[in-house]
């Protein structure tokens, strides 16, 4: 079972997350900010991220530069999850440290599947 951080600002997009990440076998803490993905990633080693892009407090590009800069778990695979679907913005996400860059509206299955992958890569890499 892995530990999977998932930040988004809207509470049905989280709802679905913590469902379906958490059928698939992982242990899932949701929030709904950057402020609170932070907070938890500096109280917990997770697994794997999926943060969403825009939300208050902090955009999830600023907890992924945070966590990169830091020493708890700074090579955490990270997956931006976001309505911006610019490749401009698809850009900036993977420069600022994330692992992939999924734009909404996502597969949920596919997103299983993506974060399992990921895991998977870490766990051999």
């Amino acid at each position: 079972m892995a530990s999977v951080l998932v930040a988004d600002d809207d509470p049905d997009i989280c709802f679905l997350l913590e469902l379906h990440l958490t059928k698939s076998g992982h242990d899932v803490v949701a929030v709904s900010n950057g402020a609170h993905a932070l907070a938890r990633h500096a109280e917990q080693d997770f697994d794997v991220a999926v943060l969403d892009v825009s939300m208050p407090d902090k955009s999830g590009l600023d907890v992924i530069r945070e966590v990169r800069a830091g020493t708890r778990h700074p090579d955490m695979p990270i997956v931006l999850l976001t309505a911006l679907a610019h490749p401009n913005d698809r850009e900036r996400g993977l420069l600022a440290g994330a692992n992939d860059y999924v734009t909404k509206p996502f597969s949920l299955r596919g997103l299983v599947v993506l974060v399992d992958r990921l895991l998977a890569e870490a766990q051999t890499g």
